[in-house]
């Protein structure tokens, strides 16, 4: 039976990934057209028609964000968690500080980063969460459901976002089922200068990985030195 991903909206603005389908119809019209009227100029070396590009660019799912949003670069201080973070605040100047793990990040007042609270169950939520590295964790308000023994690789757009990084990582089925009982799969994203992004835009790309892809192991198998001897005297 094939492998199955159930996506569920936690959130009624959330916009679950979609899958990406390449236009080949559109591709064999064009070179139709050429191959039908003109003596010399072809469309037949076209990246549609390449099975391994296609099923590159359809593999796994488009995330879209969810919506419209001025990011800016975000500089964050990481700080000592437990001994007088507020003091630590201070030394640096900052007074917003977010508390993450064992440890505090000291950011400067932004506006995108409070802009887009949501209202969950137990009150608002921040849809931005620092993340440090100058990085964010951004929730998106959809569960994913992923078999066990698989993860979710997060990867960039093949033409990513200008001004907008997304570090590769990789989620692991208990990472997403904790993620979908609280507010959704979230990603990491780093401004890296001002931009803008509207409702529904490609932000990013994830892939379903068995275990096993994780796992695996190199081997190389190297020319014997008394073969490249006797190529080289052939």
């Amino acid at each position: 039976m094939p492998v199955e991903v159930r996506f569920r909206q936690l959130h009624p603005w959330s916009l679950a990934p979609r899958q990406h389908k390449v236009d080949r119809q559109q591709s064999r019209d064009h070179a139709a057209v050429f191959r039908g009227n003109f003596r010399f100029v072809r469309a037949e070396r076209q990246p549609e028609h390449c099975a391994p590009w296609v099923m590159g660019q359809e593999l796994g799912w488009r995330v879209h964000s969810p919506i419209d949003i001025s990011f800016t670069p975000l500089d964050q201080i990481e700080l000592d968690g437990a001994n007088e973070p507020e003091a630590a605040g201070r030394a640096v100047n900052r007074t917003e500080l977010w508390q993450r793990e064992k440890s505090h990040l000291a950011v400067e007042k932004t506006s995108w980063l409070h802009l887009y609270q949501f209202k969950t169950a137990r009150g608002w939520e921040n849809m931005f969460l620092p993340n440090g590295a100058g990085t964010v964790e951004w929730r998106l308000g959809w569960a994913a459901d992923i078999p066990r023994g698989h993860f979710l690789l997060v990867l960039p757009l093949e033409k990513p976002v200008a001004g907008l990084d997304v570090p590769t990582g990789i989620l692991s089925s208990t990472a997403t089922t904790r993620m979908s009982r609280e507010n959704g799969l979230g990603i990491a994203v780093r401004p890296t200068e001002p931009v803008a992004i509207r409702r529904g835009q490609e932000i990013a790309r994830i892939v379903l990985l068995h275990a096993d892809s994780l796992q695996v192991q190199s081997l190389y198998e190297e020319t014997g030195e008394a073969d490249v001897e006797e190529d080289i005297g052939a």
